[in-house]
């Protein structure tokens, strides 16, 4: 399709598809919508059996095994299918770009079930690979996937995203001379796009015109650059071009010309109609879904209920079918529906619709925002932990060889050794008991930050008092429609600023309240373990690993974080007391609905077959103390070192 140039060219497209639009959508809507699961297993059976025998080579498999994965993306299965890729990638440095569209896979495959801890994860990875193609270029994957998380209402985590766009946007205006240079990936400029679509909404919002303005040249000036350039994937082209006129739509929105907005939206919709082989069905459907919203939004303000109740069919089919890219659970359709409901007067239905709707998006939100925070940091523990402990077993294994070599030595130093025992014995004494005092003072801190009665105060100012608010301003709103009395329109105006003033407010407080519970909580759980541990381990005795998710110990209640403290307390006794290590790790992070504190040393270990849990090493005293807050504890032990295990649930 050829691209359009110009909003004059644009407004005389978009006469002609508003008077062939219907009828278009009436031949397409089967095809646009049809069903479209993912690829059988016989089909990457096939292939595999087919580089099995050698019957074709290692970059050919890697080809036809993308071909199957970009219509796969919400295959709950596709990180297995993609195992043999994976041992293929990895086997030559000349597979470079594959171990990239490895990491890509698993992202756009994580982020279309709503995976978005594991997508930030697998896109760091992904940007890690890309590092090693030389000239490097930012492929703007994270910044973009965090403004998706983050979410694109008004108020939707406002300052965080305005930092994103802050940090990007001077990379973004030099990004079309280096296009013009030929010197891109189109991969960062798919992402630009949709960088710059985010932006344009959030500086509209601001109603700051100058970087709306700003945001929308630099979109028309990489486009233009982008023309210039041949670029074989026809398809990534065209998701430029769809977000390009997105952009534009939105400016002109922005600018009050609503005529050039449908124009724009019209183009759109054409494109992807007309482009369905082209475009990958997984990046389609979102933008179709995007394109039909705001067809809904426009004709919903022009008051042509009929249309905007045709596109809500299309959205709601869309929506609706498996293996499509879901919108939050429904969030959209709800809002759409509680917009035409509103234009067409049933006030109580779209009322209900519209409370469903945030209802689920501020779960959703915070659920995905909790992902990043917990998912996340659970992968990058585990990954730099298992490679700490593997460099950990090199060194232990040539200290041994050492240790053997110098046996003679040893034997001559016996009993200066024994006489420092004793010293350390006494020492150890000491920092136990400055340990024992240290944990009973953060005990009674903990416990004195506890603060559940004030956020559930919170929640219920947000649930129950915000919501009847909400209720008072339609109602109200209702009512206005249909004064015909001056006067009385005036003080129903004046009444209707108090409700929406007194909402803002109580929602703002309720929000307030809420997470100032947690804040007070919040003299960081990690602080108060790491002072515990440091007053038993001494800096100049001990190399200490200590890494801690203060966000997933959030939510733990209170008793649960004070027999937490005392585990731990127990666990470094014992250490201190018994290991004879010199290195020690502890972890905590969120795993599958659990908080897991890994403590491990390099000591002398013990047999676990023989554990006398009444006697010895504390064992008694930690099974009790995990079994209180409904634990486990897993005990692995060698002449290599202990570890400790212990898994609390999640309430």
């Amino acid at each position: 399709m050829q691209l359009v140039d110009t909003p004059y060219l644009i407004h005389y497209a978009g006469m002609l598809t508003r008077f062939s639009s219907l009828v278009i959508l009436l031949v397409i809507t089967g095809r646009c919508f049809g069903q479209n699961s993912w690829p059988k297993d016989e089909q990457w059976e096939v292939i595999k059996n087919l580089h099995d025998s050698r019957r074709i080579e290692d970059t050919v498999y890697l080809e036809r095994a993308q071909a199957l994965t970009e219509l796969s993306f919400k295959n709950p299965g596709l990180k297995d299918k993609l195992s043999k890729y994976k041992n293929i990638a990895w086997s030559n440095q000349k597979f470079q770009k594959f171990r990239v569209r490895y990491y890509a896979f698993l992202a756009n495959h994580t982020a279309s079930l709503h995976q978005d801890g594991y997508t930030i994860y697998y896109l760091q990875k992904m940007e890690e690979e890309l590092k090693m193609i030389k000239p490097y270029i930012n492929s703007l994957n994270q910044p973009r996937q965090l403004l998706a998380i983050y979410g694109d209402g008004d108020y939707n985590n406002y300052d965080k995203r305005i930092e994103i766009l802050n940090n990007v946007i001077p990379f973004l205006k030099t990004l079309p001379d280096s296009v013009a240079k030929g010197s891109f990936n189109i991969n960062t400029c798919i992402n630009a796009f949709i960088i710059l679509k985010h932006a344009i909404g959030l500086y509209a919002f601001d109603k700051n015109i100058g970087k709306v303005l700003e945001s929308r040249d630099i979109a028309r000036n990489l486009l233009f650059r982008l023309k210039s350039q041949t670029i074989s994937d026809k398809g990534k082209f065209t998701q430029c071009q769809l977000s390009f006129y997105l952009i534009e739509s939105d400016a002109a929105k922005f600018l009050g010309k609503d005529q050039l907005r449908a124009d724009y939206l019209n183009s759109a919709y054409v494109t992807i109609v007309s482009n369905e082989k082209v475009i990958v069905p997984f990046f389609k459907h979102a933008f179709e879904g995007i394109v039909l919203g705001r067809l809904i939004d426009y004709y919903i303000k022009q008051n042509q209920i009929d249309s905007a109740q045709y596109f809500l069919a299309l959205y709601r089919a869309a929506d609706a079918k498996p293996n499509q890219l879901q919108y939050l659970d429904g969030t959209r359709v709800l809002k759409y529906a509680a917009k035409l409901e509103e234009a067409k007067s049933n006030y109580k239905t779209a009322y209900e619709n519209i409370s469903k709707a945030y209802a689920i998006k501020d779960s959703v939100t915070d659920i995905r925002i909790a992902d990043i925070n917990n998912n996340m940091y659970a992968h990058l523990v585990a990954e730099h932990a298992r490679e700490k402990l593997m460099a950990g077993q090199v060194k232990i294994t040539q200290r041994n060889f050492l240790i053997f070599g110098i046996a003679t030595v040893l034997i001559a130093t016996v009993i200066a050794f024994s006489q420092l025992l004793k010293i350390n014995k006494r020492r150890a004494a000491r920092r136990i008991e400055k340990l024992n005092e240290s944990t009973q003072i953060q005990i009674a801190e903990l416990e004195s930050h506890a603060n559940e009665i004030q956020r559930k105060l919170g929640m219920e100012l947000h649930d129950d008092i915000a919501g009847r608010l909400v209720y008072l301003i339609n109602s109200i709103d209702s009512q206005m429609l249909h004064e015909r009395d001056n006067q009385a329109k005036v003080r129903l105006s004046r009444l209707l600023e108090i409700a929406q003033d007194t909402y803002n407010s109580t929602r703002s407080k309720s929000h307030d309240w809420y997470f100032q519970g947690y804040n007070k909580d919040k003299t960081l759980f990690s602080d108060r373990v790491r002072q515990i541990v440091s007053l038993a381990l001494a800096d100049s005795d001990y190399e200490k690993t200590i890494e801690i998710d203060d966000e997933c110990t959030k939510g733990v209640p209170v008793q649960t974080r004070i027999q937490l403290l005392r585990i731990i307390q127990e666990a470094v006794a014992n250490i201190l007391k018994h290991a004879k290590a010199d290195r020690v790790k502890l972890f905590i992070y969120q795993d599958e609905g659990v908080v897991v504190l890994q403590v491990a040393d390099n000591g002398r270990g013990f047999n676990t077959a023989n554990i006398d849990i009444g006697k010895g090493l504390g064992i008694a005293s930690l099974q009790a103390r995990v079994t209180e807050i409904n634990g486990t504890m897993e005990i692995s032990s060698s002449d290599k070192g202990t570890e400790l295990l212990f898994n609390v649930p999640l309430l």
